[in-house]
């Protein structure tokens, strides 16, 4: 199930193909282009990478570490903010509220708004990712949490990336890759995470940080697949 942002529907928007895209229609951008841009940034800016193996309950922590580690100097103790619990079955909006007040240390950079329609979703675009646009919305007894990984039209050898992709079941925790047909016919790649709908912010936080990094980490792993 995912979220289409021009609608707030659970359909997200696919890319079209650069030469057959009518004259001043905007072509969406795929995850690949925020991540080189959020690469692109940081190497400019004079960072390095380095990878890091931790256990999952300490992730936040290694995130707002790396956050403190992009300063010249470091001071002061690390410390992790409280989450509400929910208590009871979150709606869309109360969600979107609570979203709203996480402290960027633990959130990230972002900017947040309310998609109104039939269906209420959130927005948020992470800007550590480069803008990547990652859709919520609670739908039933679960909260969907989505993006968009790619069009079919921008994978190359589709047998190839197919078997790739299910072969690569561990390589994404918390996440999953899966194949949409849009109302125009077109099918797009999405990655996307589910919760319980009463899930704690912290969770749901979790959730959002590790499905932006495992796009960061799906189109490193399928650049070989993907059309340039």
């Amino acid at each position: 199930m995912v979220l289409n942002p021009m609608t707030g529907s659970h359909k997200s928007p696919v890319k079209s193909k650069a030469n057959k895209t009518a004259p001043g229609k905007a072509v969406p951008k795929t995850s690949a282009f925020y991540m080189r841009r959020m690469r692109d940034a940081l190497y400019a800016a004079g960072y390095v990478k380095h990878e890091a193996y931790v256990l999952p309950e300490n992730k936040l922590v290694l995130k707002e570490m790396e956050k403190r580690l992009r300063q010249p100097l470091i001071a002061g103790t690390f410390k992790m903010e409280s989450y509400m619990t929910a208590g009871n079955t979150w709606s869309t909006k109360r969600l979107f509220d609570a979203l709203s007040a996480v402290d960027i240390d633990t959130l990230g950079d972002v900017h947040i708004v309310l998609i109104e329609g039939a269906e209420q979703a959130i927005r948020i675009e992470m800007n550590d990712f480069g803008g990547l646009p990652i859709f919520i919305v609670v739908a039933g007894e679960q909260i969907i949490v989505d993006t968009l990984l790619v069009g079919t039209e921008g994978v190359a050898d589709e047998h190839g990336f197919n078997d790739a992709v299910l072969r690569s079941r561990e390589m994404f925790p918390l996440s999953s890759i899966g194949i949409e047909t849009m109302p125009n016919g077109e099918s797009a790649y999405n990655m996307f995470g589910a919760l319980s709908a009463s899930s704690t912010v912290t969770n749901v936080v979790t959730e959002i940080l590790t499905l932006a990094e495992n796009v960061q980490r799906a189109v490193v792993a399928f650049d070989q697949f993907f059309r340039k």
